[in-house]
């Protein structure tokens, strides 16, 4: 059993809203790893590692008061995706709690003095180890699969009190899934898009591999992933693409500043498909990147549908952008934000993207 190292507080601050909740305001729950924790009250100050789960605790509890620290990228992605414009005190959160590599910083963390810390726990004990030798209470999350983020979702749930609310999120999650394994994932492979991801390609041109979670949304969505069995390093070079010859090629938000406008402008790259016929997007951004399993991912499935299917998976997805929010994060979203998530100036050029968007 690991036990929280803190004093039991007031337990009148809390409210025993499940049966997560013993009597005296104690959490008890079973990590990813199948280590059982022990809460002397719900968490108050909690410090997420792995880098998507930051901004889903702040989607569950609907405020950032209880984030206490996070990795560096999520700094980045709060400061220029949404979820600073909805949550402006998450620019005040400690990101040198770890380094970019998940290694925690102990001194750090002992100076934020958080009741609970996640963690990834399929990269090894040598980021878990340290932090419990300091006595802090920490608890592991897996990554890979929809199922693990749905979990992520349920323990985030019991240990903010928000259970109905994340219950709520994954109710969601399966109800655009069964939508789309019943439209478009049904489309034969042999008419489905040919898709490449890149993450990176202005210093060297890098992709996701075949144990990413993307190649799973590319299918639900009706799309092959051209690098779903790709092992080993994930660099490419030009040639590759020219090679694969991809009908679409989608930008992630690794890399500061990529946009179409990079792929369109090299000449090396004038006769792919995806280039000829004006198929290159960057991938959306709102409380976290689309790029990464979040809470937002309902969207980025229903996005991409869009992309792959234009002709057949049209959809009113600003309106549904508009719902999901109020759902996420209790805030209403202008137009103009909208168009930010949408990334709308960067992707004006991309076939259809204005018409599809909404914003013809």
């Amino acid at each position: 059993m690991i036990s929280n190292r803190f004093t039991l507080l007031p337990v009148l601050f809390f409210t025993c809203t499940t049966a997560s909740y013993a009597a005296k305001g104690a959490v008890h729950f079973t990590d990813m790893s199948q280590q059982n924790i022990e809460l002397a009250a719900p968490a108050e100050r909690i410090v997420v590692i792995p880098i998507p789960a930051a901004s889903m605790l702040v989607s569950a509890d609907e405020s950032s008061k209880r984030l206490a620290g996070m990795h560096p990228f999520a700094g980045v992605a709060a400061r220029e995706g949404m979820l600073s414009v909805m949550f402006p005190d998450v620019l005040s959160v400690r990101s040198d709690v770890a380094g970019n590599d998940f290694a925690p910083n102990i001194e750090a963390l002992l100076s934020v003095n958080p009741d609970l810390v996640w963690q990834w726990g399929h990269r090894g004990d040598d980021i878990i180890t340290p932090m419990r030798n300091a006595g802090l209470t920490v608890a592991t999350l897996d990554y890979g699969k929809e199922a693990y983020t749905q979990e992520w979702l349920t323990l985030m749930g019991k240990t903010l009190g928000k259970e109905t609310k994340t219950d709520g999120l994954i109710a969601w999650r399966k109800q655009v899934i069964n939508q789309l394994e019943n439209s478009v994932a049904a489309i034969p492979e042999e008419k489905q898009p040919r898709v490449l991801y890149l993450s990176h390609f202005k210093q060297s041109i890098q992709t996701f591999g075949s144990t990413s979670h993307n190649n799973a949304d590319f299918a639900l969505a009706g799309g092959v992933s051209l690098n779903r069995d790709l092992t080993g390093p994930r660099i490419l070079n030009i040639e590759q693409i020219l090679v694969w010859d991809p009908d679409i090629i989608l930008l992630g938000n690794f890399e500061a500043g990529l946009a179409p406008a990079d792929i369109y402008n090299n000449p090396m790259l004038s006769d792919v498909t995806a280039v000829k016929n004006k198929r290159v997007y960057k991938l959306p951004i709102g409380g976290f990147i689309w790029d990464a399993p979040n809470q937002e991912t309902p969207l980025y499935w229903q996005w991409l549908a869009q992309i792959f299917h234009p002709e057949s998976a049209a959809f009113p997805l600003r309106e549904e952008i508009r719902k999901r929010y109020l759902q996420l994060y209790g805030y209403s979203l202008t137009n103009d934000e909208t168009d930010r998530i949408l990334q709308l100036d960067l992707n004006r050029e991309g076939r259809d993207y204005l018409t599809l968007m909404g914003r013809p």
